[in-house]
């Protein structure tokens, strides 16, 4: 992708001159053509894309943020998991992370693996030299479902909690017995990436 492609910020003249953008999903089709530029300007998010040079379609886009991962909150067994690749010395009660909030690949671009490079361009640019702030993890917001489950951990990426239950429990306080259907129908899963495993191979 990257040697047919440009980087550049999304914002109205890139989308203008694409043609806008189209995802199989309808709302994250909105949010790259309409929201994105709300969340920028609220200083929640920005969003990025990789535009074909020949065509001038927007092959595939993200949104980024600042995050962290609260290791001090999560139960002993996560946190020591987390804490496994970070010398004692260094272990905090949160590390830095970025979120990928949204990710999408043009349909036109569907079964190229388009996805996968958008989430190794990601992963480089925040080990780069020029990355501008520490960076442990990417965490991902990922949708409930089991093809969404294997491209993130066809990537690396691992659950932060063992459980839907477990992570139930950690976004919403103590589980009740009613709390059962709301558990089983979690839109997401939270998920990470621990970058330092680039820095290794």
């Amino acid at each position: 992708m990257l040697e047919f492609c440009e980087f550049c910020e999304l914002n109205d003249s890139v989308l203008r001159e694409c043609g806008g953008f189209s995802c199989k999903d309808e709302d994250i089709t909105g949010f790259f053509t309409k929201e994105y530029a709300d969340y920028a300007y609220q200083l929640l998010g920005k969003s990025y894309c990789f535009v074909e040079q020949e065509k001038r379609h927007i092959v595939g886009a993200f949104t980024v943020a600042n995050s962290s991962i609260r290791a001090d909150l999560l139960p002993n067994s996560r946190r020591n998991k987390l804490n496994r690749n970070i010398p004692n010395e260094k272990r905090r009660p949160q590390y830095p992370a970025v979120l990928v909030g949204q990710l999408a690949v043009s349909d036109d671009y569907k079964g190229r693996h388009i996805g996968d490079e958008l989430l190794d361009a990601i992963k480089s640019w925040f080990i780069e030299p020029l990355n501008k702030t520490g960076c442990r993890y990417i965490v991902v917001d990922a949708l409930n479902h089991p093809k969404v489950f294997d491209f993130y951990q066809r990537n690396g990426f691992k659950f932060l909690f063992s459980t839907e239950e477990e992570e139930w429990t950690f976004l919403h306080g103590k589980r009740t017995a009613e709390d059962k259907s709301a558990i089983q129908s979690m839109n997401t899963r939270l998920m990470y990436f621990d970058l330092i495993l680039l820095r290794t191979q």
